[in-house]
């Protein structure tokens, strides 16, 4: 009864830590990326609507990155606290001490492991296509919606000038002139009344639809130009240095099509995805014998040692999946080598602890 009283406090102390440490790390994270998004708007590189569409996607991935990582420094200091306070000694005297303060954490970390594995496997892949789809159509549109009313504007490399007397809601245009130069020296002069954004639903393809003007062909000096009234004429607004490729992102793609697909890269990162939950359990295995300290040595005693291993912990799985892509190891071996290193090491570290193994003194 008593045990359970304390493992229960055990898991409320790491759950309140982990809330305030994912918290301050995403707010450090999206501020950065906040910075770099408003600087990309600046220099004309984002159009400046989809900062905040932009800055919450990112704050899905972020939150799936940093669990890990909030739960291993969450950890990491309630035990020191508690080491500190000498609670821990209080804590050994009713039972719950050493390997028995798995129980309540892991009461934590399963669960958290298992939001976690079904948030990468199938609410980061869809997050990370929204975000590329939504890029790729606002850079699309940035010829139209970057213009300012009243003054010419050029893109497509130089083979568009565009003008508009009125631009309202960013989308509806009214006085509308645009020049479009075409290979070989001929031109194309176009004026309407109005026009609007469109896009079709079959390609995805954004259009510029303009509505009762006219249309000018030819080659200057020629004397040859054919003109054309129209009742509405569609633009197709896909400038070559902004086009999409034709293949999507590898991390766009669902993890049902990753499974079993014949390339490096698509096995790669399937096995980044499940790395996300993996991490949460192998990093709360080795917290708790890094956690272990002196009270002397204070509630920070071995934290920076536990964020050096984290940092090469997540340097190694980086480099394995780049491996994995290039086929410079082999799939079955994959990311898989990195979680197991992690594992050996927290089963050594334990058995140096609790399990009685210490080193041999020197013979004299």
């Amino acid at each position: 009864m008593l045990a359970g009283l304390i493992e229960r406090y055990l898991t409320g102390e790491v759950l309140r830590t982990l809330m305030g440490v994912l918290l301050v790390l995403l707010v450090i994270f999206l501020s950065n990326q906040l910075v770099r998004f408003l600087a990309d708007a600046a220099a004309g590189k984002l159009p400046g609507n989809i900062i905040l569409a932009l800055l919450a996607l990112n704050g899905i991935k972020y939150l799936i990155l940093l669990v890990p990582l909030s739960l291993y420094l969450a950890i990491l200091l309630v035990l020191g606290r508690l080491y500190r306070d000498s609670e821990m000694t209080a804590l050994a005297a009713c039972g719950v001490g050493g390997t028995r303060l798995y129980r309540p954490i892991f009461l934590l970390a399963v669960p958290l492991a298992l939001a976690q594995g079904a948030m990468a496997l199938w609410l980061v892949p869809a997050t990370e296509a929204y975000e590329y789809e939504l890029i790729a159509r606002a850079r699309q549109d940035m010829e139209i919606t970057a213009v300012q009313p009243g003054r010419f504007q050029e893109g497509s490399a130089g083979r568009r000038v565009f003008y508009s007397e009125e631009i309202e809601d960013g989308t509806r245009l009214h006085g509308v002139f645009i020049h479009l130069r075409r290979e070989g020296g001929a031109a194309a002069l176009l004026s309407a009344d109005g026009g609007h954004l469109e896009t079709d639903p079959r390609t995805g393809e954004r259009y510029l639809v303009l509505t009762d003007g006219y249309r000018y062909e030819g080659t200057p000096g020629a004397g040859d130009f054919r003109m054309v009234q129209y009742d509405s004429h569609g633009l197709r607004l896909r400038p070559p240095e902004l086009a999409a490729p034709a293949e999507p992102p590898m991390d766009t793609r669902p993890s049902a099509a990753l499974w079993g697909a014949p390339e490096p890269a698509a096995a790669a990162e399937l096995q980044w995805r499940l790395s996300m939950p993996l991490g949460v359990l192998t990093l709360a295995l080795l917290a708790v014998p890094i956690g272990r300290v002196d009270p002397r040595s204070g509630r920070f005693g071995r934290l920076f040692v536990a964020v050096l291993i984290y940092v090469a912990y997540v340097n190694l799985l980086a480099l394995a999946q780049t491996w994995t892509e290039r086929s410079a190891i082999p799939a079955a071996l994959g990311l898989w080598w990195v979680h197991g290193l992690v594992v050996l090491l927290s089963v050594g570290l334990l058995m140096r602890q609790y399990g009685g193994w210490r080193p041999r003194a020197a013979s004299a």
